[in-house]
């Protein structure tokens, strides 16, 4: 529409070594704000992060105690499956205790 000004991209706040939830990775790529290629995010700035596949627990299914400790937890995927349990798309399992689950990522500065 003529006289209207876009909207300036927002460039993604991240923290070293945070958590980012994968659906938050997805929309800054579509937006613009950010490219990724693989396991590097570039944001429009410039500045670059490694991503490394991990999992936010979000809590127990079945809102029991918490026999392992891991709600509000960020664990690298790979570590969870070292630990013998069983991450499915909702949901990690290991031994009786279910957990709700968010995926995404710990994002590290790459241009430091």
């Amino acid at each position: 529409m003529p006289g209207t000004v876009p909207s300036p991209r927002t460039e993604p706040r991240i923290e070293t070594d945070t958590f980012v939830p994968e659906a938050t990775v997805e929309s800054w790529v579509r937006s613009g704000a950010a490219a990724r290629t693989g396991g590097l995010l570039v944001t429009s700035a410039g500045r670059r992060f490694l991503l490394r596949d991990a999992i936010r627990v979000l809590g127990r299914r079945n809102g029991d105690t918490d026999p392992y400790g891991f709600t509000g937890k960020v664990e690298p995927i790979r570590e969870l499956i070292r630990r013998g349990a069983n991450v499915s798309a909702d949901a990690l399992r290991l031994g009786p205790a279910v957990y709700d689950i968010e995926y995404g990522f710990v994002a590290v500065r790459a241009d430091d």
